[in-house]
């Protein structure tokens, strides 16, 4: 027997969605009843139709269920249904009487009266926060501010009791001279003839005293300036070869030579260590003694004798009894004295190449290339070492002649100047100035300038305390120069650097006066006038390229460096 399987296909059209009806109670869809039928049939050709798609609509009125009450037949019998309403009959309200009863304008008022007052709290609390921090920032200012002034004060009493550079000397001989004058006119006040007299001689006898100390540390430290100035050879030989790549990275080499200047200076710092034990130093000479058996030249020699003599002194213990400081400053000296002829010395005979160079092996210094004579002590000396300021004409008097002569006629103390001048040239540092006057003007330049053109006080509050005074920009727009200077208080120049115009601030009296003094300082510094009138291009170029390698470095050693460079580019000039 064989079934059969009937396959039915269906071929239904998925007709469109023209629009219908739902009813909301069954949910039954009724669509339109060409939805409902077969495909369109092609019309015969000799008639025409179109498709229209039309909407009926239906106005019908229906009446939907509602709770009511149930009405009895008796009338005292009312059963209320619990959503009915009940009105009462109230007496007729007019338009205006119904607004004046809503009052939305008095409800209006309330909020925005309230907003208002919230908003006024809300910027009280605002600008209270403000103002706490405001005083808040202002004290923590004012507390920096002491805290430097405090710092400077701790440095210079540091510096008054262990001076170091010239400066510090300069104070110490200004604050004995300042002691001298108040004594002498205090005991000219106070005493008569007899007695003055005998307080004169107190004073010139504690005077002399206050000097011999002065002296006696100016020479310790003179002493160890010529030490460290004797082993220079040794401590710039130990420093390796830097330089720039190509992508301006600091690249630094150590070379066989550097690598030999440390080992003496090593070797060097061990002599001169006075404090270790008698085996340490026997041991040390020992060493020294062994490394020096090679050489058989005349210096290697004379120190191997020393450290012979010496070797005996501590193997007999005799370093307790006697003195052993200049004998081993005699070794210090021997030693130095063979590393600088050591280079040529040939002492291995089997080494034919070891001469062959012997500007390779040298240990020296720098050389300066150009010096000049001091007219005063007739020393040989690089341009460096001689006094420099803006209103000289040649060069002429070395730095320590010129100290020895103010020294004897006054004494300055130049460090509220320097200060002075620190501050400006940082300003312009940190202003990315042009203009190189700053770097060109010297102490002594500063003191003239601050003591002589604007009389050691400020011109608003006549302020004579050099500690709280700046010299700063008087246009702010153009670079600081002896002619485009004012000197104020701290306070006053920041206040001074807010004000865009000074001729709508400060009063006409004033303002002439600066201009005289401005007018009196171009023509007391004539000659930085005209290197910057007439050599403008020139050093304006200088001083752009070094204030841009200062911004990529960075460091304190090379701003001092390019301070000497323009010290010697204006002691070139002058020359």
């Amino acid at each position: 027997m064989v079934c059969k399987r009937l396959i039915v296909e269906d071929r239904r059209i998925k007709k469109p969605f023209l629009g219908g009806w739902r009813h909301k109670l069954t949910g039954v869809k009724y669509l339109n009843a060409e939805s409902q039928t077969g495909p369109w049939k092609m019309p015969s050709k000799n008639t025409c139709s179109k498709m229209v798609q039309y909407i009926c609509t239906t106005d019908v009125v229906t009446q939907t269920p509602c709770h009511h009450p149930t009405q009895m037949w008796r009338p005292d019998c009312f059963i209320s249904n619990e959503s009915d309403k009940y009105l009462t009959s109230k007496p007729y309200e007019t338009y205006e009487e119904m607004m004046r009863r809503i009052d939305y304008d008095g409800k209006a008022r309330i909020i925005q009266r309230n907003y208002r007052i919230y908003k006024l709290l809300k910027y009280v609390k605002e600008y209270a926060r403000r103002y706490r921090e405001l005083v808040e920032n202002c004290e923590k200012y004012e507390e920096e501010k002491m805290t430097i002034y405090k710092k400077r004060h701790q440095l210079e009493i540091l510096r008054r009791m262990n001076p170091k550079s010239r400066l510090d000397f300069d104070m110490l001989y200004h604050l004995v001279e300042q002691w001298r004058h108040d004594r002498l006119d205090c005991a000219k006040r106070r005493f008569f003839r007899a007695a003055r007299c005998a307080e004169n001689y107190l004073i010139l006898e504690k005077t002399v005293e206050m000097l011999n100390v002065i002296d006696q540390k100016r020479l310790a430290v003179r002493t160890r300036y010529r030490n460290q100035k004797r082993v220079k050879f040794l401590t710039v030989n130990c420093k390796p070869v830097t330089w720039h790549d190509n992508k301006k990275k600091l690249v630094e080499m150590t070379t066989m030579k550097n690598q030999k200047a440390r080992e003496l200076k090593i070797i060097y710092d061990s002599l001169t260590n006075y404090n270790v034990t008698r085996g340490e130093r026997m041991e040390m000479l020992t060493m020294l003694k062994k490394s020096l058996e090679v050489h058989n030249c005349v210096a290697a020699f004379h120190l191997i004798r020393l450290l012979d003599e010496e070797l005996s002194y501590l193997a007999r213990n005799m370093a307790k009894d006697m003195s052993l400081d200049y004998f081993r400053e005699r070794i210090a000296y021997s030693y130095l004295y063979f590393v600088r002829s050591s280079h040529s010395c040939c002492c291995r005979n089997d080494d034919k190449h070891f001469c062959k160079n012997v500007d390779d092996e040298k240990l020296r210094e720098p050389i300066e290339g150009r010096t000049r004579i001091c007219h005063s002590c007739s020393k040989l000396l690089p341009y460096s070492k001689f006094t420099v300021h803006g209103r000289m004409t040649r060069l002429s008097t070395c730095i320590a002649c010129t100290s020895l002569r103010e020294r004897n006629i006054r004494h300055v103390n130049y460090d509220p100047y320097v200060y002075l001048l620190d501050c400006v040239r940082s300003d312009e540092r940190s202003r990315d100035s042009a203009s190189a006057v700053a770097f060109m003007m010297q102490k002594h330049d500063m003191y003239h300038l601050v003591n002589n053109i604007w009389h050691g006080y400020s011109v608003v509050s006549e302020n004579r305390d050099l500690f709280v005074l700046k010299m700063i920009r008087y246009d702010v727009d153009k670079e600081w120069s002896p002619w485009n200077c004012i000197l104020l208080t701290s306070e006053e120049a920041e206040v001074h650097y807010k004000i865009k115009d000074p001729m709508t601030v400060y009063s006409k009296p004033l303002i002439e006066q600066i201009l005289l003094t401005h007018e009196l300082a171009k023509n007391q510094f004539k000659y930085v006038y005209a290197i910057i009138t007439y050599k403008s291009n020139k050093y304006i170029c200088f001083t752009i390229n070094v204030q841009n390698d200062i911004s990529k470095q960075g460091n304190s050693t090379d701003h001092y460096r390019y301070i000497y460079d323009f010290d010697t580019m204006f002691r070139a000039y002058i020359r």
